[in-house]
């Protein structure tokens, strides 16, 4: 059984359909899983037992086989076309026909809610609002597979990634006694409300030192956070580790395995942070929080506004975030 998997991005997207890859091997004992994505993904699979070979969308490689079935849970253009294109006996998800972005009715449940809907945006943001099943529920279910929750994001770390935070916690004095919070204060350039403003990611790092004796915060961002954390390192009146913000994919998920908890928006470190099996505190804000599987260790907050799920890069009703809130929360999960 030949199964080509096709998930291009964004990032977290292809880390939280790594579930699959384990579930498909489970039901179809004797398979081989191809799995197609970019290049700023693929130290993310690349250590996955589970999955056989990985190629690139970018180097336009050419698949080697054909396929028994051919899983693209990807609208970008190139997945689809992909997806068109490669010799195969099933295709279950999105696909190119007349020049135009369709789906298999198998995989209505997901792409009805996204932009290639046919019934077009108005429509799937409503169904995206009332939608109650997480993005792990929808797939196993589109897919066939035994929903328990027994297969769960994964994310695989080699020695070289292991020494890297070694390295970084020794020269922070951190432990192992230690209670290692970390917290990501973007999210991309994309979503411009999905995370806490400056005033308030400060006045959160405050809060932490003062309220949870014996902790150790870390500040994470991405390269597009770097003037935003030195403004916050600005603000605050207590002690934060700084990760910085020009760490390799694989650098930033190695400093998130240090830590016990992960505080972050809707973003790639709270991917990281299920996939690692940290506790979690995840704030959500215009996007959905049903659509997010935790696995039950953590906890979901909601911003307060009218724009919630409404999936606004810039939210007409910004949010509301009760920092006392998120602070309580966090003291739950130690």
């Amino acid at each position: 059984m030949n199964i080509l998997i096709i998930k291009l991005g964004a990032i977290g997207d292809v880390i939280r359909t790594t579930s699959v890859a384990p579930a498909l091997k489970e039901k179809y004992s004797e398979a081989t899983i191809d799995w197609v994505t970019k290049e700023n993904a693929f130290y993310l699979i690349k250590n996955n037992p589970h999955i056989d070979n990985i190629f690139l969308i970018e180097k336009s490689e050419k698949l080697p086989k054909k396929y028994d079935l051919v899983i693209n849970l990807d609208d970008e253009e190139s997945a689809c076309k992909l997806a068109t294109e490669v010799k195969k006996n099933k295709l279950v998800g999105a696909y190119i026909e007349n020049g135009q972005r369709k789906y298999t009715d198998d995989s209505a449940e997901w792409f009805d809610m996204g932009l290639i809907s046919k019934f077009g945006k108005q429509k799937a943001d409503e169904l995206k609002a009332a939608n109650k099943l997480t993005y792990h529920e929808i797939h196993f279910t589109i897919l066939g597979l035994n929903e328990n929750k027994k297969y769960q994001t994964e994310l695989f770390l080699d020695q070289e990634n292991l020494d890297f935070a070694r390295n970084f916690a020794n020269k922070n004095n951190i432990t192992k006694d230690d209670l290692i919070i970390g917290l990501n204060t973007g999210a991309g350039g994309r979503w411009k409300d999905k995370k806490l403003s400056v005033e308030e990611t400060a006045q959160l790092i405050d809060k932490l030192n003062e309220k949870i004796k014996n902790v150790k915060l870390i500040l994470f961002g991405g390269p597009e956070e770097e003037e935003r954390n030195n403004k916050i390192l600005g603000k605050i009146n207590s002690n934060v580790i700084n990760a910085g913000c020009k760490n390799s994919i694989m650098d930033f998920v190695s400093l998130v395995n240090l830590c016990n908890i992960i505080i972050s928006s809707d973003s790639l470190a709270m991917h990281i942070g299920i996939a690692l099996k940290k506790r979690v505190v995840a704030f959500f804000y215009p996007t959905s929080a049903a659509e997010i599987e935790l696995y039950s260790k953590g906890i979901k907050i909601i911003g307060k506004g009218n724009s919630y799920c409404s999936y606004q890069t810039k939210c007409d009703d910004p949010p509301e975030w009760d920092i006392d809130g998120i602070v309580d929360a966090i003291k739950k999960l130690i």
